[in-house]
């Protein structure tokens, strides 16, 4: 079995058929300690998988460092050790998106089959990484739609794939706290099954981040970036 999921006995009642007994699959969690060149940055609740991934993603999504300046990971137990390296900061980029109407919907047809843990728990959130074709790169799940995001970060630093050249899809939504994090690790596309805030959608605007929300099969909405949409193709 997963670590993600356990089993346990609980009880379940319904007007129909009184109070039952069963065994039910639950997920998990777990707690670990992020270190950044030796200091404590976090204490983080988890899915206790992936957990390289995690800890990279979260320095670089979280601001701490730039996706380049990522320089070794450890795990000793229960404590995640990132090292970086020192470099000269950039200036906030541009992004020259264009991004084909058959590469949303592409996208947006693999979203609801991802996630087979939600299917059985009901209990998770999960981020994709896709390339501009609409190819998945990867996705992982965890309790946290945060820790999501920065597995699959973690996962293009450790593979050396370039961030500037994906599309995050996910299943939350997408506060400020959730754009930040695509905002530092230089993505410049989000694609959510879920609605932005107003704030969320500023961060994007300030940012140049095409940001689509409620992506559905058939349809979507645009909360900054509509011309960068190739609604022809």
């Amino acid at each position: 079995m997963s670590k993600m999921v356990t089993k346990v006995k609980t009880y379940s009642w319904s007007a129909e058929k009184g109070l039952l007994e069963k065994e039910d699959t639950i997920v998990t969690e777990d707690f670990y300690e992020l270190y950044l060149d030796g200091k404590l940055i976090e204490t983080m609740v988890v899915s206790p998988e992936n957990i390289e991934e995690l800890g990279i993603g979260y320095t670089i999504s979280e601001g701490y460092i730039a996706p380049e300046s990522f320089s070794e990971i450890k795990i000793d137990d229960k404590k995640i050790y990132v090292d970086s390296k020192k470099l000269e900061k950039t200036d906030v980029k541009k992004y020259n998106v264009n991004l084909k109407l058959s590469t949303i919907k592409k996208i947006m047809e693999t979203m609801p089959t991802l996630s087979d843990t939600w299917k059985i728990t009901g209990g998770v959130h999960w981020a994709a990484l896709f390339d501009f074709l609409g190819n998945k790169i990867v996705y992982f799940e965890d309790i946290g739609r945060h820790n999501a995001v920065d597995k699959v970060v973690g996962y293009a630093v450790l593979n050396n794939i370039d961030l500037n050249n994906c599309i995050l899809a996910s299943s939350g939504r997408q506060p400020t706290a959730m754009v930040k994090k695509v905002v530092n690790s230089k993505i410049p596309v989000i694609i959510t099954k879920s609605p932005s805030t107003d704030k969320g959608a500023i961060l994007a605007k300030e940012n140049d981040i095409l940001l689509i929300g409620f992506a559905r099969i058939d349809r979507f909405t645009v909360y900054h970036g509509v011309e960068k949409i190739d609604f022809k193709s």
